[in-house]
């Protein structure tokens, strides 16, 4: 008898922390996320992929953050479904005084999806991440900032134009003193193929801090526009 994936654990572990923290935890902010990005197939096996996004806060009020990033993914050829990616990313982030720092950040992805059935599937994304904020500027400019981030996420294709997502992701910071996980990000939503080279992703996503001082609870709308060739 064949065995039955349990779906509806998969998905309580993913949401969890957002039912059991909606009705506790205070939202300090809501924002908007809206992003373009380009992917264009190098070679058979790699792609690259340009991105810029806007970030808005406070209630969608201002312009948080924004950034550029660039880089190139590789799929294997002996696994179907197993990539690497190697990005570089320099993003502009809001003050106090409504100056910017100046961030540049670097990571690196390996990341593998694997078909439960023809219409659901199952990812797995382990990224390291080392950034420096305001490098120039100040004193502690020069110390990176990095993190180890574990991304476990599932979509299923309604038809051939709807496929929605379900994800969750851990942040573990690795420049502290004390190594700890500080991060919880979950999102839900669901891209929308327009044609063979155009799509929309459409969704919200859920962060809270934790192991911090002062942490922050954010509600945040998502659009993005894919062109893909």
């Amino acid at each position: 008898m064949k065995s039955k994936f349990p779906y509806p654990v998969i998905l309580f572990i993913l949401t969890s922390p957002l039912l059991f923290n909606s009705g506790v935890a205070q939202v300090n902010d809501a924002g908007l996320w809206l992003d373009v990005t380009l992917e264009k197939q190098v070679t058979q096996r790699i792609d690259f992929i340009l991105t810029e996004e806007l970030r808005f806060n406070e209630n969608v009020t201002e312009l948080g953050s924004f950034y550029t990033e660039a880089g190139f993914e590789y799929k294997y050829k002996f696994l179907k479904g197993l990539k690497t990616g190697l990005f570089y990313r320099f993003a502009n982030k809001r003050r106090l005084d409504d100056s910017y720092s100046k961030i540049h950040r670097a990571y690196g992805d390996i990341a593998y999806r694997y078909e439960f059935t023809k219409k659901l599937d199952g990812s797995i994304r382990l990224r390291l991440q080392s950034q420096f904020k305001d490098f120039s500027s100040s004193e502690t400019g020069k110390i990176p900032i990095t993190y180890l981030r574990g991304k476990l996420g599932f979509r299923y294709a309604i038809n051939k134009r709807f496929r929605p997502y379900l994800e969750g992701e851990l942040w573990y910071a690795l420049y502290a003193n004390e190594r700890q996980f500080d991060n919880l990000r979950t999102s839900a939503g669901t891209y929308i193929r327009i044609n063979r080279i155009h799509g929309l992703d459409i969704g919200f996503i859920y962060q809270k801090e934790f192991n911090v001082n002062n942490p922050v609870t954010d509600i945040i709308g998502y659009l993005g526009y894919k062109i893909s060739f």
